[in-house]
């Protein structure tokens, strides 16, 4: 009987101790008003047409599409989550990067479209030059379609660092803009758009 009462304590206080746990390190959830402050390095007024950023899906496998990683980085926390979903921050990011190039932009009608599917995140924390730095990879695949069919697509490795005192936000705007970099700068895509 007292083997039993043992037992039975022993289990309850392991499931408290999981839920406190597991309470305790949820991911934390930061705002993130990504602006697009770059320069494209090219004239997008040039496109042969009119032109659309489509929805981007998640194909990481998540159930949580805000999630940025469940990683704490040695914070103590479970992680971080975005505000909203990040496939809404992707497809916010090439808008605005488009927009900032001088695309002709359109919510239909389009000549063109960009679309795409986020792979994967990985954050972790590097030295570079003594200092402890924020490294946050975005992979995400896109695909250019044209006359509804696809006629390019690559996968991009954003990779953004930052220095750990400014956060997880700086490094998600800086993963973001070297999204958009490597897709404006890349020749083939350049050849299909212009």
């Amino acid at each position: 009987m007292k083997f039993r009462l043992l037992t039975l304590l022993g289990v309850s206080l392991l499931s408290c101790s999981a839920f406190i746990t597991s309470a305790g390190f949820a991911a934390e959830e930061i705002s993130i008003h990504y602006v697009y402050s770059g320069n494209p390095g090219v004239d997008l007024s040039k496109m042969s047409g009119t032109f659309k950023i489509s929805a981007f899906s998640d194909d990481r496998g998540e159930e949580n599409l805000q999630l940025i990683t469940e990683t704490d980085l040695g914070m103590g926390n479970g992680g971080y989550q975005a505000d909203q979903a990040l496939t809404a921050l992707i497809q916010d990011a090439f808008t605005q990067g488009f927009t900032s190039g001088g695309a002709q932009m359109v919510e239909s009608d389009e000549a063109m479209s960009l679309s795409g599917k986020l792979l994967s995140t990985e954050a972790q924390i590097i030295e570079r030059e003594g200092v402890e730095m924020i490294q946050l990879t975005l992979r995400v695949n896109v695909q250019l379609q044209k006359g509804g069919r696809n006629i390019w697509q690559t996968t991009l490795f954003g990779r953004g660092r930052t220095p750990t005192s400014d956060g997880m936000t700086a490094a998600v705007s800086a993963a973001l803009d070297r999204m958009i970099s490597e897709l404006v700068r890349d020749d083939y895509f350049l050849q299909e758009v212009l």
